[in-house]
C-alpha cells in the first residue's frame, strides 16, 4: 500500500528534496551516534547502498507526511462546524439575565392593583409594591422549576409570571448571550481536522486498492487473449 500511495503522489507532482532526504540521514546517522560515512559504511557491509537507504525513506515519508500535507489541502473547516462541535460535547450554554420580583401569594389583589398602575413596567412594580427589584444571570435549571420553564419559553424582553404554592414571581428577560467553556478553538480545529484527514486517507486508500485490482485485472485479461 505504500508504494501505492507513493507513486499516486509523484504522479501529482509530490516528491522528497534531496536537501531533505540529506538532513533525514545525518538525523538517523547522528541518533546512532555515527558519522554519515561510518552510516553508509555500515549499510555497504549489509549488502546496501545509499541510493536504496534513500529510496526506503522517500517510500516512508511520501507515504505518510507526503499523504497528510496533499490531503490537508483539501480540508476546510467552518465556524459551523466549530459551533456544531462545542454543542455537541455541552461546551456553549446559554445564560439569560432577568429582573425579578419575588411576591407572597397573600398579596395577589394588591398585585394586580399595582400591575394595572404600572403598565406592565418592572421597575414601577417593585417600586409601587416596595419590594426589592434583582437582577439574575442564570442558566437554565438555575430557577425554581416553574419559573424556569417561563423563562426559557419566552422571548427577551418579555414579561413572565410564575408561581408556586406561596410565592409569585415576575421576570423581565433582559438579554440572552453564549457562554462558551471547556476546549479552545484551536483544539477543537485540530479535533476535526484529524476527523477529517483520516476520513479522507480512508477513501483514497480504497480508491487506490479498486484501481490497482482493476489494473491487475486488465492486466490478466490482456495476457488472455494474446
Amino acid at each position: 500500500m505504500k508504494k501505492l500511495i507513493a507513486q499516486f503522489l509523484r504522479e501529482k507532482g509530490f516528491n522528497v528534496p534531496e536537501d531533505y532526504m540529506e538532513d533525514v540521514i545525518r538525523n538517523i546517522a547522528r541518533s546512532n551516534n555515527k558519522s554519515v560515512e561510518g552510516f553508509f559504511k555500515e549499510l555497504y557491509e549489509e549488502g546496501l547502498t545509499p541510493d536504496d537507504l534513500k529510496e526506503v525513506l522517500k517510500l516512508e515519508i511520501l507515504s505518510t507526511a507526503g499523504l497528510r500535507e496533499f490531503l490537508s489541502r483539501s480540508i476546510e473547516i467552518s465556524e459551523i462546524e466549530i459551533e456544531l462541535e462545542r454543542l455537541k460535547k455541552g461546551e456553549i450554554r446559554l445564560r439569560r439575565t432577568i429582573q425579578i420580583i419575588t411576591i407572597p401569594k397573600s398579596k395577589q389583589e394588591e398585585l394586580l392593583r399595582a400591575f394595572d398602575e404600572s403598565q406592565g413596567d418592572i421597575q414601577k412594580l417593585s417600586q409601587i409594591l416596595n419590594v426589592p427589584l434583582e437582577t439574575l444571570s442564570v442558566f437554565k435549571g438555575d430557577l425554581v422549576k416553574e419559573l424556569d420553564k417561563e423563562v426559557w419559553r419566552s422571548s427577551v424582553g418579555d414579561l413572565v409570571f410564575a408561581e408556586t404554592k406561596d410565592t409569585i414571581y415576575i421576570a423581565k428577560i433582559l438579554k440572552q448571550e453564549r457562554v462558551i467553556s471547556g476546549r479552545s478553538e484551536q483544539e477543537i480545529k485540530n479535533l476535526i481536522f484529524q476527523r477529517k484527514l483520516l476520513s479522507k486517507m480512508k477513501e483514497l486508500i480504497e480508491e487506490l486498492k479498486r484501481d490497482a485490482l482493476v489494473e491487475i485485472y486488465y492486466d490478466e485479461f490482456k495476457d488472455s487473449k494474446i
